[in-house]
């Protein structure tokens, strides 16, 4: 079957999150979605937050929506890790000591931001993309540090996430997977494999971040022009 989910979203368990956990799966659950990756700062949760958030989350999940509790890991140098799946946290701020973590727990390890900020690279460090970085169209510049990190690590997949902390700005951005079942291990088995696509009502791309030349020209010409109508607006 075929499973529409969102990635990387915050509670009000992060500072910046707006919505309850019941506020959250509401307003995705309205949208369509049939699963969602939430992925709580680090540093605003405790082991505590987190066997709540987990407790709650099993509670509340079924078949038809399910809801996969994370963390969203901050390193040195403000270097965020997202790991999808994973509730335990971890005093460690090395980022090669926070996926082997993530991967240790059955984890997905991504970098969140890959264009945001300047971070230091590393060849495990998986990408992602996120809204704030081209809602509409993913900018050109992510599609350039996604081929970076490819050419020295080919199996790298480019990730798709909303970074929700609020109802706006929203932009029905979706990772859809097959999976034989709506369940957390299949969810988190396809993100691992790189079995999932990305739907927007602009794009639709694999897990590879490979585009072709039609698509490289309507995505980089798209790009420019929102980013010349967002200064525009100012």
């Amino acid at each position: 079957m075929l499973l529409k989910g969102a990635l990387h979203l915050h509670t009000t368990l992060s500072h910046d999150g707006k919505l309850s956990l019941d506020e959250l799966v509401a307003f995705l659950k309205n949208r369509g979605y049939a699963f969602i990756c939430i992925t709580e700062h680090s540093y605003d949760v405790s082991k505590t937050d987190m066997q709540s958030l987990t407790e709650r989350c099993q509670k509340i999940s079924s078949r038809e929506f399910m809801i996969i509790p994370g963390i969203e890991f901050r390193c040195h140098d403000d270097i965020d890790i997202l790991g999808y799946g994973v509730t335990e946290p971890l005093d460690s701020e090395d980022p090669a000591t926070v996926i082997a973590h993530i991967r240790e727990h059955n984890g997905v390890p991504v970098l969140a931001h890959p264009t945001v900020r300047d971070y230091p690279l590393d060849q495990e460090w998986v990408v992602l993309w996120n809204n704030q970085e081209g809602k509409f169209l993913p900018q050109a510049r992510t599609f350039r540090r996604i081929w970076e990190f490819q050419s020295w690590q080919p199996k790298l997949r480019a990730f798709y996430g909303l970074d929700l902390h609020r109802p706006q700005p929203y932009f029905p951005i979706a990772t859809v997977i097959e999976a034989p079942e709506n369940s957390r291990n299949e969810i988190l088995k396809a993100l691992a494999d790189g079995r999932f696509t990305l739907d927007s009502p602009y794009l639709k791309l694999d897990s590879s971040g490979k585009i072709g030349m039609l698509k490289k020209a309507y995505i980089f010409t798209g790009s420019a022009l929102f980013n010349i109508l967002r200064k525009l607006r100012g």
